[in-house]
């Protein structure tokens, strides 16, 4: 086995037979459709020629539209809406109807998974013919370890006639071969998915032709190699060399890799949830287009976009505000970090500025498309499908579009919030600083752009999250749906989840990084345990170890985020002793909660008492409390002045 990071190979000599077979995997990079392709060489090694018959191809291929809940926990009731297409093409396409999904509105499936089995006689391309029943390789035997009715034939035929609907279906290919000695045979496998029958069917041409799947191979490996040599290291070490690159490639793989457009806009491609593969609880969302993006984790995109800035300066103040901004104003931020979106800014004239790229009928249909939040992906799919080819490259409409638009950080809450994640943000800042120490009175200090995120999930006051249970005191659903918010951040026709002003009815709130990073330490100022050690574990979910999961409910804290505290703390004196200006504006709310915190620690300073450190957690929990329902629905939007002498104080 040979693993490179753009590729994997097998090798199997088996002696007995005479025969060496070599597996090549690839993905497809650059094209309309996703797929994996699998190339298989048998060789006769033996010094008489062999008659060989093989099958090739995969047990089971899950077909578009079964969601993971049905393919794990309603396996054999969603067959029942399998199909498989296209038979006649010898390029079978695996989907299922109709979404499955309890409800009156019907909504068919055009997109579909398929297999292309296929080799070259004379180097002409010729598709082979596929089996997609199961049973007429395995028969009987359900685990697919052992193809029966393959294996009993003596020389093994076509099934006539298949199940094409209502079980979970296969993709293989039959294939008759006679090898001379030293002989080699090629074959490949693409197993992919499509958008569409007439998609699939008008690319076959394409994708068989001579040439066409060795080109996007080494495109494939180009793109990985160019990925990689951001991090080109050269030591005495070969092995550390290779480990650099590829511990770049898993980061960008989790946090993905910035794309930044002449008109400075910043969008990260390949993003996803982290892929450890022994965790199946992971849901893993790939968006299926062009500029391709997925979710991920706040912690996880976090962590690893921090050094993201010494690789590609460009980005400047990007994932300040992408991961500042989805902090809410408790000092806790939602789970999911989603791909980005962009909206239109008010008073854009599309006519003005894409004359040069779009006919003027064409602006007329584009515009419809973008009254919605809209992706570059997505952006590029409706101008294919509605043929508005523009008369410029597609990266050079992207930029002259996106510079006439807003970036929006998609995120939803997910479960529960933990104590750690807002830590990674002085990471963040620290690397922003370091490359861009000039700018950090701009950036803290000036630059209104910070928002925050408006969760519809809060945490509940000590009253109502302590409870009796088994006759211990425990710590249980901390954190909960405020249907009230819902329906608030439901109600916005634009960007629902941006805190506003008036407490909810009025504009959003825009204030500067110094505001925000006050806030949060207000908020964990306020969440020392009783024994004044450790951050409260007090929302549901503990710090990073999973492990801990259980501690919560036991009114677990950590010392760990104690100590981030103290880093932050640091951080802003020292900001306030750089150029920091006489005087800030702060929330209104949040000051007040400042000042009330900062009176506590003067009290537990100045107290000899023995129960200190339990009276300061009673009474900042109290002012914490009082200050998150004040703040549920959003700020006054009053500013109040602050001298810095004041604040350091």
């Amino acid at each position: 086995m040979n693993i490179s990071s753009h590729g994997l190979s097998l090798q199997e000599t088996n002696s007995t037979l005479g025969l060496t077979t070599n597996v090549n995997y690839f993905n497809i990079p650059n094209d309309s459709y996703a797929g994996l392709v699998r190339r298989v060489t048998v060789k006769n090694l033996s010094r008489k020629p062999k008659n060989l018959q093989f099958l090739d191809g995969l047990p089971q291929i899950v077909p578009f539209g079964t969601s993971n809940l049905f393919l794990k926990k309603l396996g054999r009731t969603i067959e029942a809406w399998m199909k498989v297409e296209n038979l006649e093409r010898r390029v079978p396409f695996y989907k299922l109807d109709v979404d499955p999904t309890d409800r009156p509105e019907v909504t068919p499936i055009k997109e579909g998974n398929f297999f292309l089995g296929f080799h070259y006689e004379k180097d002409l391309p010729e598709i082979i013919r596929p089996i997609v029943d199961p049973q007429k390789i395995f028969g009987p035997i359900k685990d697919f370890s052992l193809p029966g009715e393959f294996l009993a034939a003596k020389h093994f035929l076509p099934p006539k006639i298949e199940m094409t609907r209502s079980q979970m279906p296969c993709g293989f290919f039959l294939l008759d071969l006679k090898l001379a000695p030293l002989e080699q045979k090629t074959f490949t496998s693409v197993i992919g998915t499509m958008r569409d029958l007439d998609s699939l069917n008008s690319s076959l041409p394409r994708i068989i032709s001579p040439g066409y799947l060795s080109s996007k191979e080494q495109e494939n490996q180009k793109i990985i190699e160019d990925l990689q040599q951001d991090i080109h290291t050269a030591s005495s070490s070969r092995e550390f060399d290779l480990y650099a690159k590829q511990t770049y490639l898993d980061n960008i793989m989790r946090g993905g890799y910035p794309v930044i457009l002449d008109s400075g806009s910043v969008f990260y491609l390949y993003s996803r949830k982290h892929g450890d593969l022994e965790r199946d609880y992971n849901k893993f969302q790939l968006q299926a287009s062009y500029f391709s993006q997925g979710n991920g984790n706040y912690r996880d995109a976090n962590q690893n976009r921090r050094c993201d800035i010494w690789f590609n300066p460009d980005i400047k103040e990007d994932n300040l505000l992408c991961f500042f901004n989805l902090l809410q104003a408790d000092g806790f931020n939602p789970l999911v970090v989603k791909g980005a979106s962009f909206t239109l800014k008010l008073g854009t004239d599309l006519k003005s500025a894409l004359k040069e790229c779009l006919r003027e009928e064409q602006i007329l249909k584009i515009s419809s498309f973008l009254n919605n939040p809209f992706t570059p992906g997505d952006l590029i799919l409706f101008m294919e499908d509605n043929h508005l080819l523009p008369k410029c490259p597609y990266d050079e409409f992207l930029d002259i579009l996106l510079s006439c638009s807003t970036k929006v950080s998609e995120a939803e809450h997910g479960e529960g919030f933990w104590t750690d994640h807002w830590t990674y943000n002085l990471d963040l800042l620290e690397t922003f600083l370091a490359l861009y120490p000039e700018r950090l009175r701009e950036i803290l200090f000036e630059k209104k752009v910070f928002t925050f995120f408006d969760n519809d999930r809060v945490v509940r006051p000590r009253r109502e999250k302590y409870v009796l249970k088994d006759g211990l005191v425990k710590q249980l659903h901390s954190v909960i749906l405020d249907k009230a918010k819902n329906q608030m951040i439901l109600e916005r026709a634009h960007d629902p989840h941006c805190v506003r002003t008036q407490y909810g009815k009025g504009d959003i709130y825009r204030t500067t990084l110094v505001n925000k990073l006050l806030c949060l330490l207000a908020n964990k100022l306020a969440s020392f345990s009783p024994s004044g050690c450790g951050i409260e574990m007090e929302a549901d979910k503990p710090n990073w170890f999973d492990a801990l999961n259980g501690l919560p409910a036991l009114f677990g804290s950590s010392a760990c985020e104690t100590f981030e505290l103290k880093r932050l703390i640091l951080m802003l004196k020292g900001f306030f002793s750089k150029n920091a200006p006489s005087e800030i504006f702060l929330t209104e709310e949040v000051l007040f909660f400042l000042i009330g915190v900062s009176s506590l620690i003067k009290n537990f300073l100045g107290s000899d008492s023995a129960e200190k450190d339990h009276v300061y957690w009673d009474d900042s929990s109290r002012l914490k409390e009082e200050y998150r329902e004040k703040t549920k629905f959003g700020f006054s939007g009053n500013d109040s002045p602050l001298k810095t002498t004041e604040l350091h104080e």
